[in-house]
C-alpha cells in the first residue's frame, strides 16, 4: 500500500498502521499510539477468557443494540451496575449512526453512564473464516460509526461466534485491539423464552456460588434477547448483589485503566 493512500483513508489511519507495523515499532507518526497500548495491564498475544481482578463480574452483552438495550440499561441504572456491550454495525439493527433512530442515542448512553463499549465486527462474521482484508473491512466500516457516533474507536474486541484463530488474533491485535471471550457462558441464546430461562439462570448462580471472595467471573450474555433483558438481567444482578460481588466493566476487571478502553 502507498502512503498517499494510507493517509487518504482518515479516520480509519490508526488501525490501518496498527495492522501493517509490526507491533511494538514505534515511529513518529504513531508512537503515542503504541506507548499507550504498551502501558496496558492486558496482554496481549492470546484470547482474553477470564477477569484478573478479585472480586468482580464482568456481564457483557452482546449482539445489540436492540429494542431491549434499554431495559438493560434501566435494570443496570437500578443496580448500579457497569457492563460492557460488544456492538454490531449490521446485524439486529442498522443505522447505528443515523440520527433518526434510537441507536447512536444509545451509544452514548452507555457511555454516559460509564459502561464500556467494544466492538463485535461489522455484520456478525466468523473472522477466523474470513481472510485479512475481511476482517479488516469489519473492524475499519464499525470504526467509522463508532468514531462519528461516540468520538472515539474501542480497543476492546469480542469475536463472533467466540472463534478467532492464530491469523485471526494476529490480524485484529495488530489493528489495535484486545481479544476478549468469556469464562461463563449463560446460552441465554438457546433459552430466549419464559419456560427455559431457567437454565441459564441455574447455568450463573452455580458459577457464583462456586467461587469465593477472590473469585471472578467473565460472563457472556446477549441484550438482543427478551428474557435475558426481563429475567436473565435482573436474577444476575441480584446475584451478584447477594454474593458480594461488584458487576463491573471488562476494562476494569483487567485492571485496565478507562484511558485505555479507547482510541481517537
Amino acid at each position: 500500500m502507498y502512503l498517499p493512500a494510507v493517509l487518504s483513508l482518515g479516520v480509519f489511519l490508526p488501525s490501518v498502521i496498527g495492522g501493517l507495523l509490526p507491533r511494538h515499532t514505534v515511529t513518529p507518526s504513531d508512537g503515542r499510539h503504541l506507548t499507550r497500548r504498551n502501558e496496558s495491564r492486558v496482554p496481549s498475544g492470546h484470547i482474553i477468557n477470564h477477569c484478573t481482578e478479585p472480586g468482580v463480574v464482568a456481564l457483557t452483552f452482546d449482539d445489540g443494540p436492540y429494542m431491549f438495550t434499554n431495559h438493560v440499561l434501566d435494570l443496570l441504572d437500578q443496580y448500579d451496575a457497569k457492563a460492557t456491550f460488544f456492538v454490531n454495525g449490521n446485524n439486529y439493527v442498522t443505522g447505528l449512526d443515523d440520527e433518526s433512530t434510537p441507536w447512536p442515542g444509545t451509544l452514548r448512553r452507555m457511555i454516559g453512564a460509564g459502561h464500556q463499549i467494544g466492538s463485535h465486527a461489522w455484520a456478525h462474521m466468523d473472522m477466523s473464516s474470513a481472510d485479512s482484508d475481511i476482517r479488516h473491512e469489519q473492524l475499519t466500516e464499525l470504526e467509522h460509526v463508532f468514531a462519528k457516533v461516540l468520538g472515539k474507536i474501542p480497543r476492546y474486541f469480542r469475536p463472533p461466534y467466540a472463534t478467532c484463530n492464530t491469523g485471526c488474533l494476529n490480524d485484529v491485535e495488530g489493528a489495535g485491539y484486545h481479544v476478549i471471550n468469556f469464562d461463563v457462558d449463560t446460552k441465554d441464546y438457546l433459552h430466549d423464552s419464559p419456560d427455559t430461562i431457567s437454565i441459564s439462570e441455574d447455568t450463573f448462580a452455580q458459577a457464583l456460588d462456586g467461587g469465593g471472595p477472590e473469585s471472578s467471573f467473565l460472563v457472556l450474555s446477549h441484550d438482543v434477547h427478551e428474557y435475558t433483558a426481563k429475567t436473565l438481567t435482573p436474577f444476575m444482578l441480584k446475584k451478584i448483589k447477594e454474593k458480594g460481588y461488584r458487576a463491573v466493566t471488562v476494562g476494569e476487571c483487567l485492571g485496565d485503566s478507562p484511558s485505555n478502553w479507547y482510541r481517537t
